[in-house]
């Protein structure tokens, strides 16, 4: 790792914060969780075959085994900042009960999960990633925040619904998959229409809807939403557009729905939210 500090916690928890582009495969019977903080385009090696995971927005989420022997790679020229935590099957036992979760965790069948990280679990990770600045938290509330995070992976793994094992889809799969994530990012404005999306990436119906939800754990609809969420967030950021203007502009006709999917993400009204970018700009 390149410019990389660490903490390490008991028993078997350890948070590394830093710049990194390649990451180094894990100790025998430790798991991980990596999530980037700044890049939106990352590849990962698994089983010998590179994937790109392309992304808008800095947080996907992968949870793996150290006998997935995963690598990851980010851009050259971009900056790069990262959290990596990793754990033993023991670390979990000694925080969480759950039966489910400790099957999951089986040394002997190597695993690879994405995920997309909810609202929740992005607090989380932009928390762990400031713990080394001057006003970051402190080691008790790193500790805290370090079992949160992992207690919502874990859960959102191995608990709410069976979730995407790498090992089981064909590498032309998991790229369709992600070419249609990027469709529905790059036109958030537009309405999703299945039988064209189908089309365009040369996947049946039927499979790219179920193997859609299966990887990304939202339906094309929910995740569509999501993505027109992100994009008003963007243009509010940039302080140039209305709340309507930015409705209209993401494909709301109605602003009341809109403002209620926007709340729905981040826990605020886009008027507010809007109002808070202005005033920090002042």
């Amino acid at each position: 790792m390149k410019n990389t500090k660490e903490l390490y916690f008991p028993p078997g928890l350890n948070l590394y914060v830093g710049d990194h582009h390649n990451y180094e495969p894990l100790q025998s019977h430790t798991f991980c969780i990596f999530a980037s903080i700044v890049s939106n385009k990352i590849t990962i090696k698994n089983n010998g075959e590179w994937v790109s995971v392309n992304r808008h927005g800095p947080n996907t989420l992968l949870f793996y085994s150290s006998g997935s022997a995963v690598e990851i790679a980010f851009p050259e020229k971009e900056p790069i900042k990262t959290i990596t935590i990793t754990f033993t099957r023991d670390t979990v036992r000694a925080i969480i009960d759950q039966p489910d979760v400790l099957n999951g965790l089986d040394n002997g069948l190597p695993f690879l999960y994405l995920d997309e990280t909810v609202p929740e679990a992005e607090r989380y990770i932009h928390k762990l990633a400031a713990v080394f600045d001057q006003d970051g938290p402190s080691r008790f509330e790193t500790y805290i925040t370090l079992l949160h995070l992992l207690k919502l992976t874990l859960y959102r793994t191995f608990v709410i619904k069976e979730r995407y094992n790498s090992s089981g889809l064909l590498k032309e799969d998991v790229e369709k998959l992600y070419a249609i994530r990027k469709i529905l990012m790059e036109n958030s404005h537009l309405t999703i229409k299945i039988a064209a999306l189908s089309k365009e990436v040369g996947m049946g119906q039927s499979k790219m809807v179920k193997l859609f939800k299966q990887v990304f754990n939202r339906t094309i609809y929910q995740f569509a939403q999501k993505a027109k969420v992100i994009k008003a967030k963007d243009l509010l950021n940039s302080g140039k557009y209305t709340v309507s203007e930015v409705g209209y502009m993401v494909g709301y006709s109605n602003m009341t729905h809109f403002a209620k999917a926007f709340k729905k993400y981040y826990k605020v009204n886009p008027g507010e939210y809007l109002k808070n970018v202005l005033a920090n700009k002042i």
